[in-house]
């Protein structure tokens, strides 16, 4: 049977350990104190936060694309494609796609990846897939999707190049399938 044990008592009993040691060997107080802040700061780790608005989508080959501001971007081709710009160490924990869409088919989002190296055994390997539904929700029928389900943990790998793919948007005809933008919480490289 597994014991629970609450991180703090852990770190207190660590620290406990340290305060004992250190007055055995004639370490001043001062010294340990700042043993304890050390483990404190080596324990905590904040996640970071990256948003790439939809002005930074652009359609593959040069393709024509309309902006709507505060709405966001639609392709005339229909797919918008933006480089993921992580540094190397990285671990994405979720991606979430601001986005409308009253139309009755999905907005896909793809995230993926391929080696720099042009000689690669592999192409383009997929880390994520999501299909964001439509609906609409007041006041302005903005949506968001959550992505928390990635290759290789989310972890950004060195030597691989890593995009994020949207694909069919359209505006016509009353129907709105387009993209407000993205944000990637990451922590950062160890």
């Amino acid at each position: 049977m597994a014991v629970k044990t609450s991180s703090r008592n852990v770190r207190s009993k660590e620290l406990g350990s340290v305060k004992s040691d250190a007055s055995k060997r004639g370490v001043s107080s001062r010294k340990v104190s700042s043993a304890k802040k050390k483990i404190k700061i080596s324990i905590r780790e904040k996640s970071k936060s990256l948003y790439i608005d939809a002005c930074f989508f652009f359609p593959p080959n040069n393709g024509a694309y309309e902006d709507h501001y505060q709405d966001g971007r639609v392709s005339v081709e229909g797919q918008l494609i933006a480089p993921i710009l992580l540094p190397v160490g990285s671990v994405m924990k979720t991606v979430t796609i601001y986005y409308k869409n009253n139309t009755s088919e999905d907005l896909t989002v793809w995230i993926v990846k391929h080696h720099i190296d042009h000689h690669a055994y592999s192409g383009e390997v997929e880390v994520t897939y999501e299909a964001c539904p439509p609906g609409t929700l007041a006041p302005d029928n903005f949506l968001k999707q959550v992505i928390n389900h990635f290759d290789a943990g989310g972890q950004i790998l060195d030597k691989y190049m890593y995009r994020i793919e949207i694909g069919s948007t359209i505006k016509q005809d009353g129907q709105e399938r387009m993209l407000r933008g993205i944000r990637i919480k990451y922590k950062g490289p160890s």
